[in-house]
């Protein structure tokens, strides 16, 4: 009798333990499967709405921020947590967002409109109407601007000097820009002047204005099919000089830190003299052939560096040869207001006499300290 109450005991023991060795089971999660591809993945979430653009990598993950632009194979996202990335095109899956785009498709006009991409198609919504591109027709995406005014930015940087006593001086510098951009053209005009009359004496008094037009094909060539001068500086024995060009580009870079572009152009170079020698015109047109380069990028989050180079090639009577240089470390203060530090260096490789026999000299270096305003 003892002997089948253990045998009872031993048995209730051990359906004891089979009973909990089957709850701690059924508590404990199936493994992850590892290998599932990120398409699966990307069917699982579905970005919301948010008003955020949402980027899924072929790693799996997926970002929450702006796009701000592809080109040349190059994804600038901006995400609040990471900042600004610049990804591999190759590297970003999809895409979703619901703003406005400019989009650029190899074959078509421009187009604008919402903009969702997956790993092989482009789909672009207008007015409720989809198109559908194959992925590899994509040339670029920018932010689209939905206001005329949302098209332009400028720049004005101001300096003076005023002084009086033993010494009278009036001084003032400025240089000016205004650029108006959209996905497929840009335009812009750029200034830079100087005044200086110490002791009722007018000792400095410069002026340039150029007017620039480009038109963008799609790829790192550009037109640009107008190209506007005016320079006068008295001093050099300049008293108006026209040039006007047509040309072509070529972006070598254009992130959201960094631009550089070559270009270069042909025209006809107008200059009128404020005196010349006796026989000798005061009006001279020639031919010209310009070269040049512009490249601007930020060095620091507060530090910008600026560079620019044109050189142009004229007959002997206007000149022989002529550069412009201007080169600007920009540092932010407060907002959209900066201080700036500017060198130009202007040159005449073979300026003609004033009415005295008198030669100018062939280089005027300027150096322009003043307080900078973005718009």
């Amino acid at each position: 009798m003892r002997i089948e109450k253990l045998h009872v005991c031993v048995a209730a023991v051990c359906l004891g333990f089979f009973q909990a060795d089957r709850a701690v089971a059924s508590d404990t999660p199936a493994p992850e499967n590892d290998d599932v591809s990120t398409a699966a993945q990307a069917a699982v979430f579905v970005p919301p709405e948010d008003g955020y653009d949402w980027i899924h990598l072929t790693s799996g993950e997926w970002l929450k921020g702006e796009i701000i632009s592809l080109f040349d194979d190059k994804v600038e996202f901006d995400s609040d947590m990471l900042d600004e990335l610049v990804l591999d095109a190759e590297d970003v899956n999809r895409f979703y967002s619901s703003r406005t785009f400019g989009i650029s498709i190899r074959g078509y006009e421009l187009l604008s409109g919402q903009l969702r991409i997956d790993e092989q198609t482009v789909f672009v919504t207008t007015d409720g109407q989809v198109q559908s591109f194959p992925r590899e027709q994509l040339l670029a995406v920018t932010v689209s601007a939905e206001r005329e005014r949302d098209r332009w930015s400028g720049e004005l940087t101001l300096g003076m000097n005023v002084r009086q006593g033993n010494t009278d001086l009036i001084e003032y510098n400025a240089i000016a820009g205004l650029e108006r951009r959209t996905p497929r053209t840009r335009a812009f005009i750029d200034y830079i002047g100087s005044f200086n009359e110490t002791e009722g004496v007018r000792v400095d008094n410069n002026h340039r204005v150029n007017i620039v037009f480009d038109k963008f094909s799609g790829t790192r060539v550009f037109w640009r099919p107008f190209i506007g001068q005016y320079f006068r500086d008295p001093f050099q024995n300049i008293e108006h000089q026209f040039t006007l060009e047509t040309g072509v580009g070529y972006e070598i870079t254009d992130t959201n830190r960094t631009e550089w572009d070559v270009w270069s152009a042909v025209g006809v170079n107008d200059v009128r003299r404020v005196s010349v020698e006796s026989g000798q015109p005061s009006k001279i047109r020639s031919p010209a052939l310009s070269l040049g380069t512009d490249f601007e990028t930020e060095l620091t989050s507060w530090l910008d560096y600026l560079f620019t180079f044109q050189m142009t090639f004229l007959d002997e009577e206007s000149g022989d040869y002529q550069h412009h240089l201007l080169t600007t470390l920009s540092t932010d203060l407060v907002r959209n207001i900066d201080f700036d530090v500017s060198l130009i260096w202007d040159r005449t490789q073979s300026p003609p006499p004033d009415a005295t026999g008198e030669f100018p000299e062939k280089d005027d270096f300027r150096l322009m300290v003043g307080i900078s305003f973005d718009f």
